[in-house]
């Protein structure tokens, strides 16, 4: 019996021994424990610093990226126009009662067009506003020309242009959701300076238009071949020598590319079967207008000579 109570006090101490060794090892676990959270909170903190620090300038790294990937992308589509002879159809002035027939052409050829339009020509016209989906739909470029073609209000100066250009664009999102990004001024550029300077008292009033577009993200386009169908003594054997010869002419330049410019008129619903088939028979492909693509004048021409 005594020997049992030995053996048991004997158990106990060593239970008590083996406790208290494990509850120090514990204890010392527990301590290298938070020594190594507390390294571990502080690593974490200077790499969220350095993450914060970082996150702007690869967002900027990022855009900028993205930007030179456009521009290359430019570069090398302007540059497919040197060997690659390729017609651009532009309709100024649209929608009209004669821009349904237009597309009509259009689908029957399988081809894209580029149409600059005019906000009275669809406000308040149900056909023009058809006209507007179909152009999306069927997969052409919906150019913004203005609001009101009037060139004695809207070249008085910068803020009487941009106040007639913020609402076709308000229109065109609201009709489509997105704002076309393509833009040809009324009567083109180079006519376009010269009325800044009538109406608006100095050619200074261009050159705030022009770079404004390009401050806003839009991409100014002329054209190099007029078919002067707005003109209806230029008739439908006109259009389409116009537009023909004007497309020939373009193949001994630099780039192979014609901006062909014509008009939602009757004349040039009659016209554009024979303007196809002649541009066809040239060697010419259709291509629509994109932002960054082929243009005719452009970025320079924003700086007052």
């Amino acid at each position: 019996m005594r020997f049992l109570c030995v053996l048991l006090t004997f158990l106990a101490i060593v239970l008590s021994i083996f406790l208290g060794f494990g509850m120090y090892n514990d204890s010392k676990d527990i301590e290298r424990f938070d020594k190594e959270t507390a390294v571990f909170e502080e690593q974490s903190g200077l790499y969220r610093a350095e993450i914060n620090e970082l996150t702007p300038k690869i967002s900027a790294l990022s855009e900028e990226k993205a930007s030179l990937k456009a521009e290359i992308d430019a570069i090398k589509r302007r540059i497919i126009y040197k060997t690659q002879p390729t017609a651009f159809l532009t309709f100024d002035d649209g929608t009209s009662g004669n821009t349904n027939q237009i597309l009509n052409i259009l689908k029957e050829n399988n081809i894209k067009a580029t149409f600059f339009v005019v906000g009275t020509q669809i406000e308040n016209s149900k056909a023009g506003q058809e006209a507007i989906k179909r152009i999306v739909e069927e997969g052409h470029v919906l150019a913004i020309h203005a609001y009101e073609h009037e060139y004695s209000k809207i070249y008085t100066s910068k803020e009487a242009y941009f106040e007639d250009f913020d609402k076709i664009t308000a229109l065109l999102k609201e009709m489509t959701g997105y704002t076309p990004k393509i833009v040809r001024l009324p009567s083109g550029t180079a006519t376009a300076r010269s009325f800044c300077e009538r109406y608006g008292g100095s050619t200074d009033v261009y050159y705030d238009i022009v770079s404004e577009l390009y401050a806003r993200g839009y991409t100014v386009i002329d054209w190099n071949v007029d078919t002067e169908d707005w003109n209806t003594a230029t008739g439908v054997s006109g259009i389409i020598d116009r537009a023909v010869s004007g497309a020939k002419a373009r193949l001994s330049k630099e780039y192979k590319a014609a901006v062909i410019l014509m008009h939602d008129t009757a004349d040039t619903v009659k016209a554009l079967q024979g303007v196809i088939d002649g541009v066809k028979d040239l060697g010419m492909g259709f291509e629509v207008l994109v932002q960054g693509g082929y243009v005719t004048r452009q970025i320079a021409e924003t700086e007052k000579p």
